[in-house]
């Protein structure tokens, strides 16, 4: 066996190790985020029942009270609140999950990235829809797209801007860059501003950190210098 084979089958293995190391890295950040979005649950249905006033109905007088109440079903719009958002994270997740076994790839990157935007704008179209699809009385001067855009799009857009500093971060860059890190924390901050939403944006904050794990790896796996390239070719081939 020549010097050149031996060099030759040293990257392949570490390759193959660095490859296993950076699934197991994604497949980490994708279930920890799972976890924490299905742990916030609760808070989705109190933003969009307690909140939004989604099924509810406001009146005076009578069961409502003399100065008026919101009055809301049991049950039925928590059921519905939960299968819709936790559904579509759900299905998110174990997409996440699949896109995994692939092989690592700017292609890859890419898919995560999709995957982090995809429950951003589905929690913002659906909850603006549950927040404005009361249509009877209200309180004076209370619109559902005021309550929407005072109690859910601070933290949403801050999410927004988050996954787009996160992603350049991610695209750009041959190291773990600090716009991730930027994007990280801002999803954090987002996150904080509406906690009803975390049930999403923990799901999108983990396909972002997956995004770039893969990203930083794939371009350091693409920068190991092989013996050719330090200019060392190993010994002739003695059969040659």
């Amino acid at each position: 066996m020549t010097t050149s084979s031996i060099d030759a089958a040293g990257p392949s293995t570490t390759s193959a190790r660095a490859e296993r190391g950076q699934t197991a890295a994604v497949a980490v950040a994708i279930v920890v985020g799972g976890i924490l979005a299905f742990l916030f649950a609760p808070r989705s249905v109190g933003l969009v029942i307690g909140t939004l006033h989604f099924t509810c109905s406001w009146g005076v007088g009578g069961e409502w009270g003399p100065d008026g109440a919101w009055v809301c079903p049991d049950g039925s719009g928590s059921l519905e609140v939960v299968v819709v958002l936790g559904g579509v994270s759900g299905l998110l997740l174990l997409a996440g999950l699949l896109i995994a076994i692939a092989r690592p790839s700017t292609g890859r990157s890419v898919a995560y990235l999709v995957l982090a935007a995809i429950p951003l704008a589905w929690v913002g179209v659906w909850t603006f829809s549950a927040a404005t699809a009361y249509t009877g009385p209200r309180p004076d001067g209370e619109t559902g797209a005021i309550l929407w855009a005072s109690t859910v799009l601070p933290g949403l857009a801050t999410c927004a801007l988050a996954l787009l500093v996160g992603a350049v971060g991610a695209v750009t860059s041959r190291r773990w860059p600090p716009a991730l890190w930027v994007g990280v924390g801002l999803m954090l901050l987002g996150t904080a501003l509406a906690p009803g939403i975390a049930i999403a944006t923990f799901v999108s904050g983990a396909m972002l950190t997956a995004a770039g794990i893969d990203r930083h790896r794939t371009r350091g796996a693409g920068m190991q210098k092989t013996p050719e390239s330090r200019g060392f070719r190993g010994f002739p081939d003695c059969g040659a």
